[in-house]
Formats: C-alpha cells, sequence, structure tokens
C-alpha cells in the first residue's frame, strides 16, 4: 500500500469516524427530545388532572355553566354585569324553621343536603343558573348565561318546578320517614320573568355572580304567596309557557314591596 493509498485510507476512516459521531448526536439528540416529549406530555396529564379537581371543587360553589365560563377565561374578570331578560324562581320549604326546631343537628344537615342535591339535579337538567341556597330556599334563574330564547327558558324553569313537585309528592313518605321528619316535606315556588341586571357583584376582593333587581324581587314575593305544594307565575311568565291548561285562573294579589297588584296564575297539586 503507497502513501496515497494510505492517505485515503485515513481519510475514509475520518469519515467514517465523523458519521458514526454525528449519528450518535443524532440519536441523542432524538433521545432527548423524546424524553421532552414525554416530559412534557406528563407535566399536561398532571396540570389536566389539577384543573379536573379544580373544577370539581369550583363547581361545588358555583353553577356548571359559570365555572365553565370561568375556567374558559370568558368575560369573568371583574366587576361587570348586563341587562338580560330572565325568568326567576325561588322555593322554600314550608315550615321550615319549625321543622329544623324539631330535628337533631346532624339529621337536620344530611335532610337539608339531601334535598339540595336532589333540587340541583333537577336545575341543571333544565338548564338552570342555580345562584343561591339560602337555608332552605333555593334561587334559580334561566337565560344567563346560556338561553335558548325568553320562551324557551321560562318553559324550562316551569317544567323544572314541575318535576320538583312531582318527586316530592311521589317521594314525600319515604323522606320523612329517612330523616325523621317531624312533618311531610312540602314546598312553595314563585317564579317571575323580565329584565335583570345579572353578573358580577362586589368588590374585587370578592365578587358574586348573580341577578339584582325588580323582577328578582318579585319572584321571592310570589314565593312567599304561594300555597302549599304549588306553583305561582306572574303573568310575564304565564304568557310564555305554552301549557295554559294547567294553570288557574288569573289571581290579583298585592306583594310586600311592590306598589300595584301583581296578575298571578296558580299550578296547584291534585291532592
Amino acid at each position: 500500500m503507497n502513501e496515497d493509498e494510505i492517505k485515503q485510507l485515513q481519510r475514509q476512516v475520518s469519515k467514517l469516524q465523523l458519521e458514526a459521531k454525528l449519528r450518535k448526536s443524532v440519536a441523542n439528540e432524538l433521545e432527548r427530545q423524546k424524553n421532552l416529549v414525554q416530559q412534557a406530555k406528563e407535566e399536561a396529564e398532571e396540570q389536566r388532572a389539577i384543573l379536573e379537581v379544580a373544577s370539581d371543587r369550583l363547581s361545588k360553589y358555583l353553577s356548571p355553566q359559570i365555572c365553565d365560563q370561568i375556567l374558559r377565561g370568558e368575560s369573568f374578570s371583574g366587576i361587570q354585569n348586563a341587562r338580560k331578560y330572565l325568568t326567576v324562581f325561588f322555593s322554600d320549604i314550608v315550615n321550615f324553621t319549625a321543622i329544623s326546631e324539631k330535628m337533631d343537628p346532624d339529621e337536620l344537615g344530611s335532610f337539608l343536603n339531601y334535598y339540595l342535591t336532589k333540587m340541583s339535579e333537577l336545575a341543571l337538567h333544565y338548564g338552570g343558573t342555580i345562584d343561591k341556597f339560602i337555608g332552605d330556599s333555593v334561587m334559580i334563574f334561566f337565560g344567563d348565561p346560556v338561553s335558548e330564547g325568553a320562551q324557551k327558558d321560562a318553559n324550562n324553569c316551569f317544567n323544572m318546578a314541575l318535576a320538583m313537585q312531582e318527586f316530592l309528592a311521589s317521594n314525600r313518605i319515604a323522606i320523612q320517614q329517612k330523616y325523621n321528619l317531624p312533618e311531610p316535606l312540602h314546598i312553595r315556588v314563585g317564579i317571575h320573568s323580565g329584565n335583570c341586571n345579572v353578573g358580577n357583584f362586589g368588590s374585587e376582593q370578592r365578587l358574586e355572580y348573580t341577578a339584582i333587581g325588580r323582577v328578582v324581587n318579585i319572584a321571592a314575593r310570589l314565593e312567599q304567596a304561594c300555597g302549599v305544594d304549588s306553583i305561582l307565575c306572574s303573568q310575564d311568565t304565564h304568557e310564555l309557557i305554552d301549557n295554559k291548561e294547567v294553570f288557574s285562573e288569573e289571581t290579583k294579589i298585592f306583594a310586600k314591596g311592590v306598589t300595584e297588584e301583581i296578575s298571578t296564575y296558580s299550578w296547584n297539586a291534585v291532592r
């Protein structure tokens, strides 16, 4: 082998060594990228799990529709509200104060949690936004943050109220026995429709997503004026409801804090 052949061989060896080094470098980089992708995937899964836990916890304190929009970052950052047409629902348990005074605190807590859970399930089934619980009282509204139109919202609200009354009628004895209630469980319901201010109210430190205004006040007054096992709707709501045959004739009432008479229509359970 002459000198030129040796040099050529050396160049080939050097080339092979360089190619080997490059292949090793590429392999190392591919492995590094693979590890980074796996790490990113694991971190994403971890963040998703954390988000699911946070969402689940948040949904215990907020209506799911509002919780979803907060998690998506949609217009829930700060004090802001808008004028919207809502159908507002109020309910409470008849004689709840007397019932609660006769019950063991633990049994009362278990019963109230059960009752509010069932009412919440029906509210969510019909698309209602659960505003708040005040003891045994429940406030729900339809029309925000998601609306199907004023007429559909009103019908959904009324059908929800019917479902609640029907559920209690079917389970009244069983509930009384299970939770040792001193008397059977009955509720009254008030529903009114109209323009409300709805959105974030409060301070920069603490906000509450709620609806306020005359419509809310009238819905609450209708609930107070409602009969046992009944649903009392205002004329504004009644005009939007499809099945008007289930209501009694128009009745005018005076409600506390409302200057003029209110035209109402009542659905009454068959006893």
